[in-house]
């Protein structure tokens, strides 16, 4: 029979490795066509190849809008593989975390049940698959909080002897993935300084503001937000432009005594309660032979946690408000839930793993009944709660590998597509590319453009639609083509230089 650990370690490695065929397969079909996630590759890498510093041809200088400096660490992968790159690091980060997570679990005797519970429900739930997911846009760095937070958490609750230096690598990477990065450390290790007060003392959880160990943490966290705020700002003065929190809270000022602003966002709050409920239910299982005055001081740890990050996610969410995607881009979006999500993850594993000898040893029927209901629960409540979910006729497309049916049939001809796959693997991986959102998941690597003005220097090569509803070819990334090819329903506009790489992917095609 297969010992636990090697059973653990391949089911981990099944799992890692099916998560990013579906990634890729999702990528493949043209699932990921928004500009984020190809400007997360580009900022990564752009210093390889002589361009200035996270520069990247959608927002232009981006270390100017936040401190996204772990998206260094994947440069090299994204320069070689692109998005792929950026799909291995995501489906590796997230197959450790979970595996040392559950590890560490069975090693400090949490029941079956607690342990599988919380990876079955908490971290490969519909919630976190969605998070992991981020329809339509794939990747954005901040997704590795919730690796970064289980990382940190399992540095906190270690009792090796070289603890405070995983404390401190783990907490900086969670500052480095971005300036929030510090508020989540802050309320995980604060989680769990208040959690270990609880469990070695009967005395009130206010008397922890009377412990040094507390001051010292906050003080800490505090220097090191304010620190990167200011890093930011600076950045930002010296360039002329507000930083984005002068800018959200000059938004926040102007509506603030509007009706309709706090309908919306009342809606989007009740929309982060939806998907928090999963969490409550099992931190209710947790609960059921804990004293009152644990779950008093559970509820009250957690709330603090919880109303802080959504504070948080509420003013950089205000940045956005009068768009027309705002309700995409706010509380709920992935890049910001996922921060509350983190921190619920650790403080569930928290809970567990210091008071293990308090939970119930077996399972009744009635907790596998609720363990089954709190997952299937999460599938229609992220359906309510993000109006962005494929629907189902999307993953039956998904399955057959296909686009997703909302696409333009006119626009994902196979002709069409073959010959702009082919476009792809023939031109130089450093090009830049102008083309519509369609067909750009098939250069991600290389340099493309979106019509915003920042790109860094005019398209090599355009590929636009024959209709140009959205008046590409008017926009100044248009490169100076002397020389363009016809497909079926898309027209390529090229210099004399790039041509020979189209006419090589259509050989029957001519060109004027």
């Amino acid at each position: 029979m297969m010992p636990k650990t090697n059973r653990l370690f391949l089911l981990a490695c099944t799992a890692g490795l099916l998560f990013f065929a579906f990634k890729l397969v999702r990528f493949q079909t043209l699932g990921y066509t928004f500009n984020d996630m190809y400007a997360f590759i580009q900022m990564s890498c752009s210093y390889m190849d002589g361009r200035p510093f996270m520069y990247d041809n959608i927002w232009g200088f981006h270390h100017r809008i936040h401190n996204y400096y772990t998206v260094l660490f994947w440069g090299p992968l994204c320069y070689l593989w692109g998005a792929y790159g950026l799909f291995a690091i995501q489906a590796l980060l997230l197959t450790i975390s979970y595996t040392l997570v559950y590890k560490r679990l069975q090693e400090r005797q949490v029941p079956a049940w607690a342990r599988q519970g919380l990876l079955l429900v908490i971290l490969l739930g519909p919630v976190a698959f969605w998070l992991n997911d981020h329809p339509n846009i794939g990747w954005h760095t901040e997704l590795t909080y919730l690796p970064f937070a289980l990382f940190f958490i399992l540095a906190l609750t270690s009792r090796s002897a070289s603890r405070p230096y995983w404390v401190i690598s783990t907490g900086l990477l969670l500052v480095l993935i971005k300036e929030d990065g510090a508020v989540v450390a802050a309320l995980i290790h604060l989680g769990w300084l208040a959690l270990t007060f609880r469990k070695e003392s009967d005395r009130p959880l206010l008397q922890l503001l009377s412990q040094g160990a507390f001051w010292r943490i906050v003080g800490t966290w505090i220097a090191i937000f304010l620190l990167g705020m200011f890093w930011l700002s600076w950045k930002n003065h010296a360039a002329k432009p507000e930083p984005r929190l002068q800018q959200a809270l000059a938004l926040l000022t102007q509506n603030v005594t509007t009706k309709a602003f706090w309908k919306e966002m009342l809606f989007l709050l009740g929309a982060v309660i939806v998907l928090l409920l999963p969490a409550v239910g099992f931190l209710a299982l947790l609960a059921r032979q804990q004293s009152a005055r644990v779950v008093w001081s559970w509820l009250t740890i957690a709330g603090v946690g919880l109303i802080a990050l959504t504070a948080l996610n509420f003013v950089q969410s205000v940045l956005y408000y009068g768009q027309p995607l705002f309700y995409l881009v706010s509380l709920t979006w992935p890049p910001r839930f996922i921060l509350v999500w983190s921190f619920v993850a650790a403080f569930l594993i928290a809970c567990s793993l210091i008071f293990n000898d308090r939970l119930p040893v077996r399972a009744t029927s009635g907790t596998t009944i609720a363990l089954v209901g709190l997952w299937l629960f999460q599938i229609p409540i992220v359906y309510i709660a993000r109006p962005d979910i494929p629907p189902l006729k999307d993953w039956v497309s998904l399955i057959r590998y296909r686009p997703a049916k909302d696409k333009n049939p006119t626009l994902i001809q196979s002709a069409d597509l073959a010959a702009i796959k082919c476009i792809a693997a023939q031109l130089p991986p450093r090009s830049s590319v102008f083309a519509f959102d369609y067909v750009m998941p098939f250069f991600h690597r290389h340099y493309g453009i979106w019509p915003t003005g920042n790109a860094y220097r005019p398209a090599d090569i355009a590929i636009i639609p024959t209709t140009d509803p959205q008046h590409l070819a008017q926009t100044s990334a248009m490169p100076k083509a002397d020389t363009t090819f016809r497909l079926n329903a898309y027209t390529i506009y090229t210099s004399r230089a790039y041509a020979r790489y189209v006419g090589s992917c259509l050989p029957d095609t001519g060109s004027k």
